[in-house]
Order: structure tokens, then C-alpha cells, then sequence
């Protein structure tokens, strides 16, 4: 259990793919003083890979609302994970992005990105995409060959790009990500408290904070997430979830 009290709370980081159904309680945090932002993941990457994802239209007209409401300094885009391929060459990549960043142009100010970890369960649910499908490991150059050339496109949109957990691409026009920003979090939450640093894993920057989310309970059915099991298991669990037990 974790207090969800106001005065124990500095502020509310959510991760995303879809927070219009958020939308309408978000006027109960404003009420309560809780400050808050938003991680939003879109790729618009083909339906094998994200089987239940909103299709970009929708996607780019709830961030738009969103930003629109909040302001865009709250309204992070996630391009995450890059993931390369036959079918999703770099030149995919950057055709894609140039794409969508195109489309939220002034609803976000930064872009965070990593490539893709193919950890035990994302392995095994990779394998239940029909051939050819099959992911690649890009070397240092290509990534770097990529992330530059996506850091280029964000500039002509207001869009910088940062690097998640991938500290080898930090240079130049390049940043350092930080999901749970120190910065960010003084600036919309002012505090005499210092946030200290608490990375997750190695190179990642963020400062400490208590995930109230859990593993397996996703629908989005994105078969690269490293937090389903599978899909299955993510069902089974979400049906289990008694929205009573979260309240504010």
C-alpha cells in the first residue's frame, strides 16, 4: 500500500499510451494541489508489433487536448523502443518520426528514446511474430547514424531529443533522459526537499520515487514490452484489478 495523500505526494509521473480515459478525473488532482506529467509513448509502428494501440489520428488528437489543457512542458513524447528490422530499416525510422513529430509540433518539447532490450520475456514473445519479422542489434554506429539524424528532424519541430538509459548516444544535440526529472519536478512542484538521485537500472537518471503501477496488467498487447509476460497474462491479471482499492 502507498499513501496517495496529498501532502505525502510531491508529484505523479504517469507513463502512457493512452490517458484519455485519465482526462476526465484530472480536474480531482488539480483540486487536490497534486502536481503532475506525463510520459507518452507513440510509435505508430505496424499492428503486429502493437495490437491494440489508438491509430495515430486519435493518438495525436487526445495529446493535443492534452497539451492543450496542461501545457506542452508536461507532455512528453516517448518514441521507445527503436526498434530496427528488415521491414523497419533506419530509413523506416526516419520517415516515421518525421511523421509524427510533425503532427505534435508544439504540444511537446522533448522526445525520449532508447533502443530496444530483448529481455527473456520479450525474446519469447518476439518469437510469436510470424517470419520474416525478426529484430536486429544495430552496432554503435547505426545507432548513433539514427539518433542523429532523428535529433535533426526534432529540432525542425521544437522537439529535442533525449537518451533514455543509453548514455553512449549522449552528445551534441543529443541529451540525457531523465523519466523522473528532478527539473522538471521543482519546476511544476517547488520544494525545499531535494529529490535524490535513485536510478532503476544502470545509466538511468531519475530521481528516487514508488511505482504504483504493476506488471501484466497492460492491454495495449505491444509484444517488445518488456512489462507483459504476454498477452494472456496481462488479461488474466487486468480482469483480477478492483478499481476500488485505488482511490484518492
Amino acid at each position: 500500500r502507498i499513501s496517495l495523500r496529498a501532502e505525502e505526494v510531491r508529484a505523479f509521473v504517469f507513463w502512457t499510451r493512452n490517458p484519455a480515459p485519465l482526462m476526465k478525473n484530472l480536474s480531482l488532482l488539480e483540486e487536490r494541489g497534486s502536481p503532475f506529467y506525463f510520459l507518452y509513448t507513440i510509435n505508430n509502428y505496424p499492428d503486429f508489433l502493437e495490437l491494440s494501440n489508438p491509430p495515430l489520428g486519435q493518438a495525436e488528437k487526445t495529446f493535443r487536448r492534452l497539451a492543450g489543457r496542461i501545457g506542452a512542458e508536461r507532455v512528453r513524447w516517448r518514441y521507445d523502443p527503436i526498434i530496427l528490422s528488415r521491414e523497419m530499416d533506419a530509413g523506416f525510422h526516419v520517415r516515421n518520426f518525421a511523421k509524427i513529430a510533425k503532427r505534435l509540433a508544439g504540444s511537446t518539447e522533448v522526445c525520449i528514446f532508447s533502443f530496444l532490450d530483448v529481455y527473456g520475456k520479450v525474446r519469447r514473445n518476439m518469437a510469436r511474430v510470424p517470419a520474416p519479422f525478426r529484430p536486429q542489434s544495430p552496432d554503435l554506429e547505426e545507432q548513433r547514424e539514427l539518433a542523429g539524424k532523428l535529433a535533426g528532424i526534432g529540432e525542425r519541430y521544437g522537439i529535442r531529443l533525449l537518451a533514455c538509459c543509453e548514455d553512449r548516444l549522449v552528445e551534441g544535440r543529443i541529451g540525457k533522459a531523465r523519466c523522473v526529472d528532478p527539473e522538471l519536478v521543482e519546476r511544476i512542484a517547488p520544494s525545499n526537499q531535494v529529490l535524490p538521485l535513485c536510478p532503476s537500472r544502470e545509466e538511468c537518471g531519475c530521481v528516487a520515487s514508488r511505482d504504483i503501477g504493476a506488471y501484466d496488467t497492460c492491454l495495449h498487447g505491444c509484444v517488445y514490452c518488456y512489462a507483459n509476460a504476454s498477452p494472456d497474462a496481462a488479461i488474466k491479471r487486468y480482469q483480477m484489478c478492483d478499481p476500488e482499492m485505488s482511490v484518492l
